[in-house]
């Protein structure tokens, strides 16, 4: 077959012409220019970079007929047969297909002998770090001192698996992978000596299929030669990459950052007609999101990216938030890892475009897919209202804790939507408490002892309806606490106390509480910790609702009730027991516990994440 491949057409025989790689060029040429020449080089690197190709000019630079330098002719008898591989003093092993021991004794026998032809013996061993232990130690002594003829060239994908004492005794040049803007242009090059036409975005499609080996670049121009009848066109590389559809990414993500759910769903109907390879599209998303950050904080930064790219990337990005950009690259990834395991392709696209929407940045009360617009009859003046603060979400989220904890405090009459109301006077009396104890409310409103004995501490934490609370809506009342015994489990994470002083109110009791004075019991322990310091701060959060600092007295009890720390405890190992539970009556478990006779270690079993009820 007359016919020879582009990769071994092209394949350059001199530094010259060898494309990227430089900082290996440079330290070669100055090492053969001056003589100062090792007896083992180790190439590193991905497949197709040149590691054997380097390799090869420097045996052809060893052996050249005019003598050592690092530009051999390339037309004497010696650089001719190693360009046809027949020189017989440049020995190359495929280590993958000889691994034994006695593979590499049998070609190490000869290397006392002067070379036939050359000027040196070159081993070229691909693949090295196949070799096994056997071998590497079979070839340490004779790597370590070998004749002045001998040079030994290895070549690896995995240097780490190359034991130190071999590492230790080679000049390691790792070969890095090229970017597409310079196999680009090398593949134009090629194109141009062969006189075929082609289209440019066809070869920056090519370039990034290539993922930086050019032996890889090479034989997809090949495979595009033959799919386009001796033309290179965009239309069918995209078509032989299985690539339909990535031009409409940047248009696709316009519609993501917009919200357009809508908009985005319809466009990926239409990329379904086509057949797209999804895994490529998810690629080509995580691909544009990452020219868009980078054209962000330096627009150079994207200067290798044909025109087209480049108005895309700042188009999107004007358009996208450096931190939505951030999210969505994070969702590409793990939406790329997970394609596999979905039911199609298409669905798990789908879900990985509706998850982006559904966390980018919206305005408040925007609903996905609709469009960020005033709403009918609206002022559109009117300022948004503005979210719940961070104390009133911890407030909304107590209160469901709160409320899940003491059925009492609802009426048994459910809502529309199955939650209960919250009625006044609905809340029975305390059992340890009288009527005749004080009841507390913030400086500036009034509420009488019997009314405050009525109310629940839902009720008495704001002047709103639960409606409200249960909706999420933003409320502005003043908080107001009961301060009763009941509900001092509840109350204490609403004082606003933090590190050691927090800890120690955890595991107190409240006693009582009136206008000058707050009862708090604990055991011996705690009662010695809690020092003026610790006195003090917890006077002034309780000051905070009632108007002023009250002296705090703790009392010595051997036996304490359920104290805030005790009762989250006590929900956590119920928690982890309903987990154990659940997890021993699933039926798959069962099912798999049985049939190959196994345990299950009780002690890795943990409730859900973000699961607050028992």
């Amino acid at each position: 077959m007359s016919q020879q491949v582009l990769a071994r057409k092209w394949r350059p025989t001199t530094f010259d012409k060898l494309i990227g790689q430089e900082h290996v060029r440079k330290a070669l040429t100055h090492a053969l220019d001056s003589g100062r020449l090792h007896h083992a080089y180790l190439f590193s690197g991905t497949r197709g970079v040149g590691k054997t190709t380097i390799a090869r000019i420097l045996a052809r630079c060893l052996n050249c007929d005019h003598g050592v330098s690092s530009t051999p002719c390339g037309d004497c008898s010696t650089c001719c047969a190693i360009s046809d591989n027949r020189f017989v003093d440049l020995l190359e092993v495929d280590a993958a297909s000889r691994t034994k021991v006695e593979d590499t004794r049998e070609l190490l026998d000869n290397v006392s002998y002067a070379p036939s032809h050359g000027r040196f013996k070159v081993y070229l061993i691909d693949e090295v770090h196949m070799l096994s232990t056997h071998s590497f130690n079979a070839l340490l002594k004779t790597l370590e001192e070998p004749p002045a003829h001998v040079v030994f060239l290895l070549a690896t994908t995995d240097p780490q698996k190359l034991p130190p004492t071999v590492l230790s005794r080679c000049l390691q040049f790792h070969l890095r992978d090229l970017s597409p803007d310079i196999l680009a242009s090398h593949l134009e090059y090629v194109l141009d000596e062969e006189n075929l036409s082609f289209e440019k975005d066809a070869l920056w499609h090519l370039a990034k299929a290539g993922r930086g080996s050019v032996r890889d670049s090479m034989t997809l121009l090949d495979q595009a030669i033959a799919h386009g009848a001796g033309s290179v066109l965009t239309d069918n590389v995209v078509e032989m990459l299985g690539a339909q559809g990535v031009s409409e990414i940047p248009m696709l993500l316009a519609e993501i950052a917009r919200g357009e759910a809508s908009e985005a769903i319809t466009r990926i109907n239409q990329l379904s007609n086509g057949s797209p390879d999804w895994m490529a599209l998810v690629s080509g998303i995580q691909e544009m999101l990452h020219q868009t950050a980078i054209a962000q904080v330096a627009d150079q930064g994207i200067n290798h990216l044909s025109p087209n790219e480049k108005e895309a990337v700042r188009d999107l990005a004007n358009l996208m938030s450096p931190e939505f950009i951030q999210l969505a690259y994070q969702f590409s990834l793990t939406g790329y890892r997970d394609l596999p395991l979905a039911v199609d392709g298409r669905s798990a696209f789908e879900m990985l475009v509706l998850r982006m929407i559904a966390f980018r940045p919206a305005q408040a009360g925007e609903m996905i897919g609709t469009p960020q617009s005033p709403q009918a009859g609206s002022n559109p003046n009117q300022k948004p209202e503005p979210e719940p603060s961070k104390s009133d979400s911890i407030i909304q989220e107590n209160v469901m804790k709160f409320r899940s904890s003491h059925p009492q405090t609802t009426s048994t009459d459910k809502n529309p939507i199955g939650e209960p109301n919250i009625e006044k006077n609905s809340m029975p009396l305390p059992k340890n408490q009288s009527k005749g104890a004080a009841s507390v409310s913030v400086p500036g409103d009034t509420i009488s002892e019997s009314d405050s004995m009525m109310l629940s501490p839902v009720e008495k934490i704001s002047d709103v309806d639960a409606s409200t609370v249960d909706s999420g809506k933003q409320y502005e009342s003043r908080l107001r606490l009961s301060f009763t015994p009941e509900s001092w489990i509840f109350e204490t994470s609403l004082l606003g106390l933090q590190g050691m002083t927090a800890s120690l109110v955890n595991q107190t009791e409240l006693v009582s509480v009136n206008k000058d004075e707050v009862v708090l019991a604990s055991n011996s322990h705690t009662e010695g910790l809690l020092n003026e310091l610790h006195r003090r701060r917890i006077s002034e959060a309780f000051s905070k609702h009632l108007g002023h600092a009250p002296k705090i007295v703790v009392e010595i009890r051997e036996m304490l009730g359920e104290t805030p720390e005790s009762h989250r405890a006590r929900i956590e190992s119920e928690r982890l027991e309903l987990a154990k539970k659940k997890f021993g009556e699933d039926s798959f478990v069962r099912a798999l516990t049985e049939r190959f006779n196994a345990s299950i270690p009780t002690e890795t079993i943990q409730p859900r994440d973000g699961d607050n009820h028992v």
